[in-house]
């Protein structure tokens, strides 16, 4: 009997016009793109498939105030529509994956069902869809709704991809006979109508096109609360929640999982890539260095001491519920006395290049001891050698986003195959500070390392996003039943 082929770690890439650190766009040495052109996304996309990546991760938002918004990311700013994108990069490349971002709050399932179908045909089978669930009410208001309904979403999502699905599956193979002779183009005992009527939609028809040549276009997910660990486990291909701790991933994963045999009845492959964010230098010195200049770029309160709000302000429930949630705190709460309220010390007479001595951080609350925590991670630094200044306490309450790996080149390749090794991740959205050098270090220095140690591919095996994941293809729901 021939052994198993060994375990291959597996890379998507989340395309971000600057970078996903908020500050990295500063730096000298950053890309400086026009959002609205296909020349910079069709670089990245070289960059990646010549890497041979599995896919290209096209994340999206609808922010409801760009210029706010634009403070937590400044890809919130301008961002070409994921579908028109995705269509345009499938005709520059030729294997790798494309996963493109849809909210269903804001689609019909029709809608959806065919701009995936038409993209998964028009890619050859390379197209992924990342099921999104925001709950930015501001944004729904776009769309002709008072807000996002809640809970509700996901039953709504639930609904829209069983839908969507049949949908897909409305052409059996094998009806579009096309017969010059009899005049036959279709067979009509291959062709079924829906007539489905749910809490949230009502579709009566079939898709007027062959099934996609995936059957079903894999669906990507993120999330960690209880209706979204259920949403992945019932209906998700991927799943790419990045808890910070890798045991804390891996029991993620193992939840998930014995979730997914209990809602499909049999086990079935899901595959966790959480994203990180390699900060990557020769040493690790410089990559704590340049880890510094980027957060130096971080947007923060006009007075980062004291603050930019009034002491109402201060006082009011809304600040206190702010400092008390976890999560980075927003443009207007970026001081160090909003850290201070958070952590349950006064940071403002330490200063930004202060010193945080022991003594002052014997009162930290349980935020702050994991915030220092956090510190020594990235860093090293600690109240014990008296390295931690008041500005390191800012900024990495700011930073926010997915893990970050900060080092060499070996530093980074080891982190990513001790989680792999761990089972705390089957790969990894690999996602940059700043852009293009630090994308370019990734996949020059960091990739053949993978290679090295057999866990990555040195060339593609697959033509198809399900083929790079080993993902067999599905079969045709009304073909199932015709055949009971």
């Amino acid at each position: 009997m021939a052994e198993p082929a060994p375990r291959q770690l597996h890379l998507g890439y989340m395309y971000w016009l600057n970078g996903t650190h908020w500050g990295g766009w500063r730096l000298p040495q950053a890309a400086t793109p026009d959002a609205f052109t296909l020349d910079y996304p069709s670089k990245v996309l070289r960059i990646i498939e010549d890497a041979k990546f599995d896919f290209f991760f096209l994340g999206d938002t609808l922010p409801g105030d760009v210029y706010r918004e634009h403070y937590g990311t400044t890809h919130n700013g301008g961002r070409l529509e994921p579908f028109t994108l995705a269509s345009q990069l499938a005709l520059q490349s030729s294997k790798i994956g494309l996963a493109v971002t849809a909210h269903p709050t804001f689609y019909e399932p029709f809608t959806l069902a065919r701009l995936t179908a038409s993209l998964d045909h028009l890619s050859g089978g390379r197209l992924a869809w990342n099921v999104v669930l925001g709950a930015n009410d501001l944004a729904a208001r776009n769309f002709s709704l008072p807000d996002l309904g809640g809970e509700s979403r996901y039953r709504r999502a639930a609904e829209s991809i069983q839908v969507i699905r049949r949908l897909w599956d409305s052409i059996e193979d094998g009806a579009y006979l096309q017969d010059k002779e009899t005049g036959q183009y279709l067979d009509p005992t291959k062709i079924h109508r829906l007539e489905h009527q749910g809490e949230f939609f009502s579709v009566a028809g079939t898709l007027p096109m062959r099934r996609p040549p995936q059957g079903h276009v894999p669906l990507l997910y993120a999330g960690a609360s209880e209706l979204s660990r259920e949403l992945t486990a019932r209906y998700c291909d991927i799943n790419f929640t990045g808890p910070s701790r890798l045991e804390d991933s891996a029991a993620f994963n193992a939840d998930i999982r014995e979730r997914a045999r209990r809602l499909r009845g049999k086990d079935e492959p899901i595959f966790f890539l959480p994203g990180i964010t390699p900060v990557i230098e020769d040493t690790r010195e410089g990559a704590v260095h340049l880890f510094d200049r980027l957060n130096d770029g971080l947007p923060v309160d006009a007075d980062p001491v004291e603050g930019d709000q009034t002491e109402d302000y201060y006082a009011s429930e809304g600040f206190r519920a702010l400092v008390t949630q976890r999560g980075p705190l927003p443009l207007g709460a970026r001081s160090l006395r909003s850290i201070g309220e958070r952590i349950g010390v006064d940071l403002r007479p330490v200063g930004l290049d202060g010193v945080v001595t022991p003594e002052l951080a014997a009162g930290f609350g349980e935020s702050g001891r994991r915030l220092l925590s956090l510190i020594k991670e990235r860093t090293d630094r600690t109240v014990e050698a008296g390295t931690v200044r008041g500005k390191d306490l800012l900024h990495n309450s700011i930073g926010g986003g997915f893990p970050l790996v900060i080092g060499t080149p070996s530093d980074v390749a080891s982190t990513l195959v001790e989680w792999f090794d761990k089972d705390a991740a089957d790969g990894f959205n690999i996602q940059s500070p700043f852009m293009l050098d630090q994308l370019e270090l990734f996949t020059s220095q960091v990739v053949p390392i993978l290679q090295d140690k057999g866990v990555f591919r040195t060339d593609y095996e697959a033509d198809t996003f399900r083929g790079h994941f080993g993902l067999p293809v599905p079969p045709n729901q009304f073909a199932e039943e015709v055949s009971r």
